[in-house]
C-alpha cells in the first residue's frame, strides 16, 4: 500500500501484517509461522507475569514495579489482536482514501497529500528513533540481568527457571518479547497516528475543492460566462455541489470508522497510560536516588509521548473540522447564487459539529485531554 507504507512495513516486522502482496500460499504459510513466533511469547509473558503478581508478589515496591510491565504488555497484546482480527477494515481504510472521492483529482491535491504523507513519515522516524533508544536501554538492562543470573522480568513460571538451559531459554523469550512488543507498538501509534491526520488531509483537500468552485462561478460571471456552468445546464451544477456534500459526508463517514476499528485499543492505551503514569510517578517520588530509577524515567516520559502522539492528532482534526465553516465563510460567497449558498449552508451547518476520535467513554483525544492527564497524574 502506498499510503502509510512505512507505518504498514513496521507492522510487518511486528509480526502481525503480512503485506497485502504476498497472495502466495507458500508466502502466506511461512509469515504465519513468523507470527505465531512473535505472538505466542508475548501472550505467554502476559500470562506469567499477571500469575506472578497474583500468587508470588507480595510488596508494594514488587506490585508497582510488575505492573508497570503487565499494563504495557497487556496494551500490546491487545494492539496487536486488533490488528491481526479487523485487518480487512483497516486495508479498506486505507483504499478509501485511494477511490473517489477522496482520491486527489489535480496537482494542488497531490501536493496536499504529499504534505500530510511526509509529514506522518517523519514524525513515524522520529518516534521510532525515540523508542528504539528506550528500548536498548531497557535491553542492555535486562541482557547485564541475565548475565548475573537474574530472569530479565519476575514472571511466575510453571517449570523450575533455575536449570541453565530454562533460565537462558525464558529469559532469550523475555527479552525478544519486549523488543517486538516495542516494535508493534511503534506500529499501531504511528499507524493510528497517520490514519487520523489522514482526516486533516481530506478537510484541506476538501476546502481547496470548495474555493475552487466558488473562485470558477465568480470568475464566471464577471467575464459574463459560465463555461460548464451555464443555467441551460443545471444537472451538472446540482451534480457538483452534491459531489462535494457526499465528499464532506465521507471524510465524517471515515473518521468514525477509524475510531470504530481502533476504539479499544484507544481505550486500552489510555486506561493503561493513567494508572500505569501514576503508578510510576508515586514509585519515583520515593525512588527517585536509586540506580534503577533511571529506567524508569525514561520509560515514563515515552508514556508522556505516546499519549501526546494521540491526543495531538486528534485535536488537530477537531481544529480543522471546524475551520471548514470559516473557510467557506471568507470566500466570495455573495456572489453566487441563492441554490448555490444554500448548498454551501448545509456544508458549513454541518462543520459546526466537530469530528472527534473518542477512547470509548473514557476521553476525547485532544490537547485539553493531554492537559487534565498530566495534571491528574502528577497530582
Amino acid at each position: 500500500m502506498e499510503l502509510l507504507s512505512l507505518n504498514f512495513f513496521i507492522y510487518t516486522m511486528g509480526g502481525i501484517w503480512r503485506p497485502v502482496e504476498w497472495t502466495s500460499g507458500r508466502s502466506k504459510l511461512l509469515y504465519n509461522v513468523f507470527s505465531f513466533c512473535t505472538i505466542v511469547p508475548m501472550y505467554f509473558l502476559m500470562v506469567t507475569q499477571f500469575m506472578d503478581l497474583v500468587l508470588v508478589v507480595d510488596n508494594v515496591d514488587d506490585f508497582i514495579t510488575n505492573s508497570l510491565m503487565f499494563m504495557t504488555i497487556v496494551a500490546v497484546c491487545c494492539k496487536a489482536t486488533t490488528a491481526m482480527v479487523r485487518r480487512d477494515l483497516i486495508i479498506d481504510l486505507v483504499q478509501t482514501l485511494s477511490r473517489e472521492p477522496c482520491k486527489p483529482q489535480d496537482a494542488d491535491e497531490a501536493a496536499i497529500q504529499t504534505k500530510f504523507d511526509e509529514f506522518i513519515r517523519s514524525c513515524s522516524i522520529k518516534y521510532s528513533l525515540l523508542a528504539t533508544s528506550s528500548v536498548t536501554g531497557v535491553t542492555v538492562r535486562s541482557v547485564l540481568n541475565t548475565m548475573q543470573g537474574v530472569l530479565p522480568y519476575r514472571a511466575w513460571l510453571p517449570y523450575d527457571s533455575t536449570l541453565s538451559f530454562a533460565f537462558w531459554i525464558t529469559s532469550f523469550q523475555q527479552i525478544i518479547s519486549v523488543i517486538f512488543d516495542t516494535i508493534i507498538n511503534v506500529g499501531t501509534e504511528t499507524l493510528v497516528f497517520g490514519l487520523i491526520l489522514q482526516t486533516c488531509a481530506q478537510l484541506e483537500i476538501f476546502e481547496r475543492r470548495l474555493h475552487k468552485l466558488v473562485i470558477g462561478r465568480t470568475t464566471g460571471k464577471a467575464a459574463g460566462e459560465q463555461p460548464g456552468w451555464s443555467s441551460a445546464d443545471p444537472p451538472l451544477h446540482e451534480e457538483m455541489i452534491s459531489g462535494y456534500i457526499r465528499h464532506h459526508l465521507r471524510i465524517y463517514e471515515y473518521a468514525r470508522t477509524v475510531n470504530g476499528v481502533f476504539n479499544q485499543i484507544l481505550f486500552v492505551q489510555f486506561f493503561g497510560s493513567i494508572l500505569t503514569l501514576c503508578t510510576s510517578v508515586y514509585y519515583l517520588s520515593s525512588h527517585i536516588m536509586e540506580s534503577a530509577a533511571a529506567t524508569l524515567v525514561i520509560y515514563t516520559i515515552c508514556m508522556f509521548v505516546q499519549i501526546y502522539v494521540y491526543c495531538w492528532s486528534g485535536n488537530e482534526v477537531i481544529l480543522k473540522s471546524t475551520n471548514v465553516g470559516d473557510a467557506i465563510y471568507h470566500t466570495d460567497w455573495p456572489l453566487l447564487t441563492i441554490s448555490e449558498k444554500k448548498d454551501l449552508l448545509m456544508i458549513m451547518r454541518r462543520s459546526t459539529i466537530p469530528i472527534k476520535f473518542t477512547s470509548s467513554f473514557l476521553i476525547t483525544l485532544s490537547l485539553q485531554s493531554y492537559s487534565n492527564v498530566s495534571i491528574a497524574t502528577v497530582n
